[in-house]
């Protein structure tokens, strides 16, 4: 229970700093110094945030799998899925499906690192082919990333 209460004190107060100061499925090989919308991704937690999107673009439900605590909350298009196991035994390959579906070109990734817990946010412009037409679409992801005896883990995740 302390790890929940912590988690979401840290993911509210984070959420607050982030949007004062200022969301991945693309490429994020981008120079910090001449761009602060790409921050903190050489973190241990952003490496994790990585391979998780990775995995997902290379069907990889074995990678994606591995990186994410099984206890990890997710949230997307009204619904929530509370385990690992509900994840991957459901939603995630028709995740899989989806992003090979369309062309996605990350516009922000900024990665937050507070002790043990982390907080990666990431924006992405998606193209796709509807009906012979392209369509555009702005997607938005926050993740928490918490070290959990020793490694990085996802422990939440919302996509919008």
């Amino acid at each position: 229970m302390k790890m929940k209460n912590t988690l979401i004190t840290f993911f509210v107060l984070a959420s607050l700093t982030l949007s004062l100061a200022a969301f991945s499925h693309g490429d994020d090989k981008h120079d910090e110094k001449d761009n602060p919308l790409f921050t903190g991704l050489d973190s241990e937690a952003a490496q994790v945030v990585k391979q998780f999107h990775t995995a997902l673009r290379t069907n990889d439900t074995e990678l994606a799998r591995s990186v994410l605590s099984d206890d990890v909350l997710i949230y997307e298009s009204g619904t929530a899925e509370r385990s690992a196991q509900e994840y991957a035994a459901g939603h995630m390959k028709a995740d899989m499906q989806y992003l090979a579906t369309i062309s996605s070109k990350i516009i922000e990734h900024q990665v937050k690192v507070n002790a043990d817990l982390a907080i990666s946010t990431a924006q992405f412009k998606n193209t796709r082919i509807v009906a012979g037409r392209s369509r555009e679409s702005i997607s938005m992801e926050t993740i928490v990333v918490s070290k959990i005896d020793g490694q990085w883990l996802i422990t939440h995740i919302h996509w919008s």
